[in-house]
C-alpha cells in the first residue's frame, strides 16, 4: 500500500501573502514523534519563506497523527493443481475461494493551516501510508510524510 496524499483549501486566498506562523497543537500516538512532525515542518515551511514566531503569527499550524487499523479483504485460492477447476458443479475446484479480514495498520497525519486572525481553516493536507514495522523507518517515513504535504503549499493562486 502507497502513501496517499490529499489536500483541500480555500481557492479565493492567496498564500504568498502570509510570512509568519504560529504553532498551536500537536498530537501524535507516540509523543517522540510529535517532535518529529515539529521539526519536518518547519524546515519544510522555511523553505516556502514562512518563518515561525512564538505568538500572533499570520498563520497557526496544526498536526495530529494517529495510527488505526485498516480492515482489507484478502482472498486466496484455495487448490490450482491437477485442473480441478473441471470437476463438477459445486465441487471444490479452481473458484473456490476463501476470503479473510486482516487489518492493516495506517498511519494518518493531518495537517492544518488557519489564518490566525479570523480562525479559518485556509488549508488541509493529509497524507496516509502502512506503518514501518521500526521506529526509525517510521521517523523517515514520518519526514517523508510531511515532506510531501508541504510540498503541496502554498496552492497556486488565480483572481
Amino acid at each position: 500500500m502507497a502513501q496517499t496524499v490529499t489536500i483541500d483549501y480555500d481557492h479565493t486566498i492567496n498564500f504568498n501573502k502570509f510570512r509568519t506562523y504560529t504553532w498551536d497543537k500537536v498530537h501524535a500516538t507516540d509523543p517522540s514523534v510529535e517532535e518529529r512532525i515539529v521539526s519536518a515542518v518547519n524546515r519544510d515551511l522555511t523553505g516556502r519563506y514562512l518563518s515561525e514566531v512564538s505568538s500572533s503569527g499570520d498563520l497557526t499550524v496544526t498536526a495530529v497523527e494517529a495510527t488505526q487499523d485498516k480492515q482489507e479483504f484478502s482472498t486466496f485460492y484455495n487448490d490450482l493443481g491437477a485442473l480441478s477447476w473441471q470437476r463438477g458443479w459445486g465441487s471444490g475446484g479452481f473458484l473456490d475461494n476463501k476470503s479473510s479480514v486482516q487489518d492493516i495498520p495506517v498511519d494518518t497525519l493531518v495537517l492544518d493551516i488557519y489564518d490566525t486572525k479570523s480562525h479559518k481553516l485556509l488549508w488541509r493536507g493529509t497524507v496516509t501510508a502502512p506503518v514501518a514495522a521500526s521506529s526509525e523507518k517510521n521517523a523517515l517515513a514520518t519526514d517523508k510524510e510531511i515532506n510531501l504535504l508541504i510540498d503541496k503549499y502554498p496552492p497556486k493562486y488565480s483572481k
